[in-house]
């Protein structure tokens, strides 16, 4: 097959990495409009299969074009440009897998199924993984109303002031701090400031006891899991940073109304964007991804596990390969056929079954361990 990837960025390189190495892929061409991010890419992909190619999202007729080349494609593009990918394929009537949710996309759907697209939204880690094994476990016991995600990229070495590194784009990382999350309390569908509420939960050696609080990373499973009776995603990070986000956050920093600062006005949430995306990306790279899927039904309860840390040999961050790896094994199964259809497909609803446990699988083989207990 031949695939696409937009976007060459943590997540986007490590896709095109993954689809480069598989037997199952003939030609892989990353598309992005950073051509200094595009050569490094390139010189790390040695080979004739992965090829670069310079596009600007922005440009509607020229992605469509582009992505009608390919029998598939992966989009790992930031929020603010993650809508214009999608519409360009649903106008192409392509298949593609985006590692981004935004509701827009549920919106999508008469369009694709017009044009004969497939989308498959928020297909990461989380969202994405944690969704897929939610569903699958609840429907191996037999039903369930009450599913936990609890998950979140840690550095391994914790530097104060924030015990934070940064793993994907600043403005994804505030977007979770400041957008109110929803989550299922005693059936109905209500919304939280993620700091309201701070826990505690503990994890075996070496990880130990690690803090969590509510964000609205329940993405498509808003959509697809109605008649729970408790349902909730809860980022982890290491103790201590909450206090001091929270703290940023109520004291202003990351508002979107403009403030006059020496006769310009400007928003204090971009300042934060600039000065924390540089603060938070300081320190040692290497990283530690924590998630538990926690399912509730009738025949009991069922728990998955994973602990993935930063691969040295290939200088890969865990958070990139958690999603990256992801992304690009679902990509897989949609340009060869395994996942049918039209529309816009959540994750959780695309990969199903056999499939779940044939993920889970390639994930193992790639290094990144999921234990169910």
């Amino acid at each position: 097959m031949k695939a696409a990837v937009l976007g060459s960025g943590l997540m986007g390189s490590v896709i095109g990495w993954d689809l480069a190495k598989s037997d199952r892929v003939d030609e892989v061409v990353v598309a992005d409009i950073d051509e200094e991010r595009l050569r490094a890419l390139k010189k790390r992909s040695p080979g004739k299969k992965l090829s670069v190619e310079k596009l600007d999202i922005r440009e509607r007729k020229k992605v469509v074009a582009f992505l009608r080349r390919f029998d598939v494609a992966s989009s790992a593009l930031p929020h603010g440009v993650v809508h214009l990918s999608d519409l360009a394929a649903v106008e192409a009537g392509a298949k593609m897998v985006n590692i981004a949710f935004e509701d827009e996309q549920m919106e999508l759907d008469a369009a694709a199924r017009k044009s004969g697209a497939l989308i498959i939204p928020g297909c990461g880690v989380a969202p994405g993984l944690g969704g897929i094994l939610l569903t699958h476990a609840l429907e191996e016991l037999g039903g369930g109303d009450e599913g936990h995600i609890l998950v979140g990229g840690i550095p391994e070495h914790p530097r104060p002031p924030f015990n934070y590194k940064l793993v994907f784009s600043i403005v994804g990382l505030l977007r979770e701090y400041t957008d109110d999350a929803r989550v299922v309390r005693n059936g109905k569908m209500i919304r939280v400031r993620p700091f309201s509420t701070v826990e505690t939960y503990d994890f075996p050696p070496p990880i130990g006891r690690l803090e969590g609080f509510c964000t609205d990373g329940l993405a498509s499973l808003v959509y697809t899991m109605k008649g729970m009776k408790t349902l909730d995603e809860v980022t982890l990070r290491w103790p201590g940073h909450a206090e001091k986000m929270n703290l940023l956050m109520e004291s202003g920093f990351f508002s979107k109304e403009k403030v006059m600062v020496d006769r310009t006005e400007i928003a204090p949430l971009e300042m934060s964007w600039a000065v924390l995306g540089r603060k938070l990306t300081e320190g040692d790279p290497k990283d530690i991804t924590v998630m538990r899927v926690v399912a509730k039904g009738k025949k009991g309860h069922a728990v998955y596990d994973m602990v993935d840390r930063y691969d040295e040999r290939q200088q890969v961050t865990s958070m990139g390969k958690t999603t990256g790896y992801t992304a690009s094994i679902v990509t897989q199964m949609l340009g060869g056929g395994r996942i049918k259809g039209k529309g816009v497909v959540p994750p959780e609803s695309a990969v199903v079954g056999r499939s779940v446990d044939a993920l889970v699988s390639e994930l193992s083989d790639r290094g990144v361990k999921i234990a169910r207990s």
